[in-house]
């Protein structure tokens, strides 16, 4: 039996049958070399299914939030040398859908700090004087939408969309406001 879209899917794609949202999922120790290969892959596979201007804010997003697994998730491993570092294992999956591109992460890496997901501003009066650091998570919750952190067991798992402009589904609900499927 053939099922069809109710509307007319957004999301062409030369990886897959035709007319089926393209979806990358990619399991690797967080280090910055495989971050890089990870959005690499990413540009290559959903290439074509959405603008390049939402491809930007989710590389940017994942770019973000996988550099920052890198460079803060790392578990210190008690062997018989003593402590040592252990880069996390991150699942890593992306998937196309008819308001945007759904992304889960999940790694073993340390919680993460629950200020991170507050409510974000930018402080007034800031200029081109700004400091390294600390606007990350800024960035991450300006670029997506349904951000959702949890920590199950030794896991963390965020989850989020980066939506769709609105001009291409007029008839859906705000961005904010759409439930991660």
């Amino acid at each position: 039996m053939m099922m069809s879209c109710p509307r007319p899917c957004l999301f062409p794609t030369r990886h897959g049958p035709a007319g089926h949202a393209p979806v990358l999922h990619r399991s690797f120790r967080a280090d910055p070399a495989t971050v890089r290969k990870a959005l690499l892959l990413l540009r290559e596979r959903f290439d074509g299914s959405v603008g390049d201007e939402v491809i930007g804010r989710l590389e940017l997003a994942l770019a973000e939030i996988l550099n920052n697994i890198c460079q803060h998730g790392a578990l210190q491993k008690i062997g018989s040398r003593g402590a040592r570092p252990r880069s996390p294992l991150v699942q890593l999956c992306i998937v196309g859908h008819g308001g945007g591109i759904a992304c889960a992460v999940s790694d073993d890496g340390v919680p993460l700090p629950p200020d991170c997901l507050g409510p974000r501003c930018l402080p007034a009066g800031i200029g081109s004087t700004l400091p390294e650091g600390g606007f990350g998570w800024f960035l991450v919750h300006e670029l997506t939408a349904s951000l959702r952190y949890s920590r199950e067991g030794e896991r963390n798992f965020l989850a989020f969309i980066v939506p769709l402009p609105d001009a291409l589904t007029p008839d859906a609900e705000p961005a904010a406001d759409r439930p991660v499927q």
